[in-house]
């Protein structure tokens, strides 16, 4: 077991680069939880913003907005079966964060005025679940991923932290993720472990042997707990609505049942 009842479970989806499906995937991990009745807080440090668009977030992010000193609170509570998705746009205004960072740092008391903010968006459920989707290639000594954990870490200071590593099913890319762990692995600032190495976007008819091999070698050499293999889904590629138009895929809902329980199966496919 992984996880204690009470505790928070924060789930980081990291890739090597856009377009292999670590937004949608970390979408769809936290529908399903929320699903399932937890309290889930989606925070969103992608580029793009993609989930926080679904949610209907058009201002500014988090970041964006304490430069900017104006705007709403991106954030939108949204009521799933019996739980509830909380989305927060923490990024998603493409490259200016990081002069929006650089701005931050070199000003204490806006940085602390965002701080306070962000204690009080994580204190305002007892949420069961968090779930990060980041920037490609992050690791935990970016700025952008310790000073965020500082902050989350001291309003949750007992949570369980797992990253899920996203790829799509080509050589290079396996390959490159791959290569990927083994540097946010051996961080000496890295908090938590790896779980789930996910190979996404599997064309139909292909083999799977293979990427069950990929799989073995991700757990052996790499020390993640379980690999999910998912295939090409069209009906991701046209999600039109809003989170409600989200469609049910099942190697993502068995990964938000292991990851419930505290536990990772070895294969899901």
């Amino acid at each position: 077991m992984y996880k204690k009842e009470e505790d928070m479970f924060r789930i980081s989806i990291q890739g090597t680069k856009g377009g292999v499906g670590k937004s949608t995937i970390a979408l769809g991990l936290a529908r399903e939880l929320a699903l399932n009745g937890r309290e889930v807080l989606f925070i969103d440090r992608d580029l793009l913003g993609f989930a926080s668009f679904l949610a209907g977030i058009r201002e500014y992010g988090l970041l964006a907005k304490a430069v900017e000193g104006r705007g709403p609170l991106p954030l939108r509570e949204i009521r799933m079966g019996r739980g509830t998705l909380t989305v927060l746009k923490l990024f998603g205004d493409g490259m200016r964060f990081k002069s929006d960072m650089a701005v931050i740092h070199a000003d204490p008391a806006l940085r602390a005025e965002l701080e306070v903010t962000y204690r009080e968006i994580l204190g305002k459920r007892s949420y069961h679940f968090a779930v990060v989707d980041n920037l490609p290639l992050v690791t935990p000594s970016d700025d952008v991923v310790r000073h965020e954990l500082e902050v989350f870490r001291a309003v949750y200071p007992s949570s369980q932290i797992t990253r899920i590593f996203v790829s799509d099913s080509s050589r290079f890319c396996i390959n490159d993720t791959m290569n990927y762990v083994r540097v946010v692995e051996s961080s000496p600032d890295k908090v938590g472990f790896p779980g789930f190495f996910v190979i996404n976007m599997i064309p139909p008819f292909r083999d799977q042997e293979e990427y069950l091999r990929v799989l073995r070698e991700a757990k052996e050499s790499l020390g993640t707990k379980g690999g999910v293999l998912i295939p090409f889904l069209e009906q991701l590629f046209q999600i039109k609505g809003g989170l409600e138009s989200f469609p049910t895929v099942p190697q993502i809902r068995r990964m938000a049942l292991n990851l419930e329980n505290g536990t990772f199966e070895e294969f899901i496919n």
